[in-house]
């Protein structure tokens, strides 16, 4: 499996400033996380600071990915193609930077989260949320987080999809079927 060292310059290569400084954000938080839930670190960092390695790409190079990787996309992802990018993302990883599966799962459902993730799917879910340069995070969301990690996936999912509503933006039936399965999970 790659390095962080070398992965660090690689996203950095591909990524514009911006993008990068919110991916270094996103180790940062997903760090504080993983020492709480005593998870990795260097498995945090890799996928933390890759999470969006696709983000930036152009309609052509998500076209040829797709081919390149036979990348199936559902009706909601071909609409709303800001969703496109974690797939990519994921199967670049993997087959390019030797992601075990569990790494793959935590890129492909950064964006809109699933039921039954991984503490690592988890931990990248909710750091790409909160990571301290968004505009919207609270440090509310990051206590809830830090207290109980399926709480704060209750209330980033339900903050996500309230916001894709306000903005009249299809919603990923992962993120609804998320958001469902947590809630359930924790009124058993």
């Amino acid at each position: 499996m790659i390095k962080y060292e070398e992965l660090y310059n690689k996203v950095r290569e591909r990524l514009s400033e911006k993008r990068f400084i919110h991916s270094e954000a996103v180790v940062k938080r997903a760090i504080e996380y993983a020492e709480i839930y005593n998870i990795d670190i260097e498995t945090i960092k890799l996928v933390a600071i890759a999470h969006d390695i696709a983000k930036e790409l152009t309609d052509e190079e998500n076209d040829e990915y797709i081919k390149k990787y036979n990348i199936g996309l559902d009706e909601i992802e071909k609409i709303n193609k800001s969703l496109i990018h974690a797939k990519i993302g994921a199967y670049l990883c993997k087959n390019e930077f030797g992601f075990t599966e569990d790494m793959f799962n935590a890129v492909k459902y950064h964006t809109t989260g699933r039921p039954d993730m991984s503490i690592l799917e988890k931990i990248i879910y909710l750091a790409d949320a909160t990571e301290e340069n968004r505009k919207y995070c609270s440090s509310n969301y990051v206590e809830i987080i830090k207290r109980d990690i399926d709480q704060g996936i209750i209330e980033i999912s339900k903050w996500v999809i309230n916001k894709l509503i306000e903005n009249n933006v299809l919603i990923h039936l992962n993120s609804i079927k998320c958001y469902n399965y947590y809630n359930i999970k924790k009124s058993a």
